[in-house]
């Protein structure tokens, strides 16, 4: 059957979604119905995880985790990698650590640990792990060489990590839009890539582009403070106060009671 005879009600909205990752969210709230009780509870936070659900996620993984999960790397690389899209990298990191300390070569942990040490500033040790994934994960392919799609992206599931994409497409600068966009798709559910996605628009000149992509960011994710405080700077910079005062008095009602300041943003 197709799509479309299948999930009538679902087809139709989704006619009305142009977003990649709005449709996986449509598909994702289909295949909860047929296979939601068959997944794993790692698979489920990570299935909210890459929603954008990371609160929820949390949420689920404390409510349902039993003794078993309790002893399952699969499930601490679950919680740590919602922990690291939550900001929260002292819990991401022990998460990570709680994994690896059960099993040694569990690969997602290793990814989540590298990112959490990438963004703190340890990176000489985020691409020691990075390489120990790389060493791991390279000999299975018959590919001389790899393109950034194949490296990164899940398909490849080689190496899907947001901060070494972020890391590649940043050491590349001749790298095009298409690149930035597809990477942009396929890490949607990070605040850390879709933050710098967003500065590269701005830095290609296309400023409403890149402050709508960052103001959708804050909607979507309010606890990413530099989302929130740099899309206020942004409305001021493009003169777009008085064009959007309901949007504008939103973000300041975040900054106001997570005690953030505009001045602490940090365009990248």
């Amino acid at each position: 059957m197709t799509f479309a005879a299948a999930f009538p009600e679902q087809f139709e909205t989704w006619k009305t979604i142009q977003s990649l990752p709005d449709r996986r969210g449509l598909i994702y709230s289909i295949l909860d119905n047929i296979m939601g009780n068959d997944l794993k509870l790692w698979q489920i936070i990570e299935r909210f995880v890459d929603d954008r659900y990371a609160e929820r996620a949390l949420e689920i993984a404390k409510a349902h985790a039993d003794e078993n999960d309790k002893y399952s790397s699969d499930y601490w690389a679950a919680v740590a990698k919602a922990h690291l899209v939550l900001t929260d990298y002292t819990e991401a990191e022990k998460s990570a650590n709680n994994a690896l300390a059960l099993d040694a070569g569990n690969i997602r942990a290793k990814i989540v640990l590298a990112d959490v040490q990438h963004i703190t500033g340890k990176t000489e040790a985020a691409h020691e792990l990075y390489n120990e994934v790389l060493a791991a994960r390279l000999p299975r392919t018959t590919e001389l060489s790899l393109s950034f799609a194949q490296l990164t992206g899940f398909e490849g599931n080689i190496l899907p990590s947001p901060l070494y994409a972020l890391d590649w497409l940043q050491s590349h600068p001749d790298t095009t839009a298409d690149t930035w966009a597809w990477a942009g798709d396929e890490f949607y559910y990070s605040p850390h890539f879709r933050a710098q996605h967003s500065y590269y628009l701005l830095k290609e000149k296309e400023a409403m582009k890149g402050f709508v992509k960052l103001f959708t960011l804050a909607k979507e994710m309010p606890w990413y403070k530099e989302a929130v405080t740099n899309s206020w700077q942004l409305i001021h910079q493009l003169g777009l106060a008085e064009n959007m005062p309901e949007g504008k008095a939103w973000l300041e009602s975040i900054m106001e009671s997570n005690g953030w300041s505009a001045g602490e943003g940090l365009m990248g």
